[in-house]
């Protein structure tokens, strides 16, 4: 059992080492509130359209620099044409190789004409880019196609021409 003398021991003892006691500072940030969440989904928010933004710029300057390289493709198809097909007599190989490579340029420029579809002009004009230069000279391979590899005119449908053209007799 405590005697009386003893409780009064205890109570001054919790009474001094309550006086000497302080409270430690915490190391950890309040708890946010709605208008701290608000701040930060804002952020997240601005961040995200910002990687959006540099994605949508990095997949316009790739499809960009494919045009050019498809550009320059078709520069060097046009040295091959001339040298095979122009200063030379075309031999069947060679026909048939230029009929294959036309082929594969209208498909691949068909296939870049769908992927820079939704890119603006002006960010396509900053990588040296026309739609519409693209689209030309897609008509121009398809004609060029046309011209060497479509099918033979009939004699009959030829002097109708001939007669139209020149005021000739068929």
């Amino acid at each position: 059992m405590v005697t009386a003398e003893q409780q009064s021991l205890l109570k001054q003892v919790n009474e001094t080492s309550n006086q000497n006691q302080t409270v430690p500072k915490t190391i950890d940030p309040p708890i946010p509130g709605a208008a701290d969440w608000e701040v930060v989904e804002t952020l997240t928010a601005v961040e995200a359209l910002i990687a959006e933004v540099q994605q949508a710029r990095r997949t316009t300057a790739w499809n960009a620099a494919i045009v050019l390289f498809w550009v320059v493709a078709v520069q060097a198809f046009r040295i091959f044409e001339r040298q095979h097909l122009f200063e030379i007599t075309p031999s069947a190989e060679n026909l048939k190789s230029h009929e294959t490579l036309l082929d594969q340029l209208i498909k691949l420029g068909k296939i870049l004409e769908t992927r820079i579809e939704n890119i603006d002009d002006d960010d396509l004009a900053e990588y040296g880019v026309e739609r519409a230069n693209l689209s030309a000279s897609i008509r121009e391979l398809e004609d060029t196609l046309l011209m060497w590899h479509g099918p033979e005119i009939e004699p009959a449908r030829a002097a109708e021409l001939e007669k139209a053209i020149f005021g000739g007799t068929p």
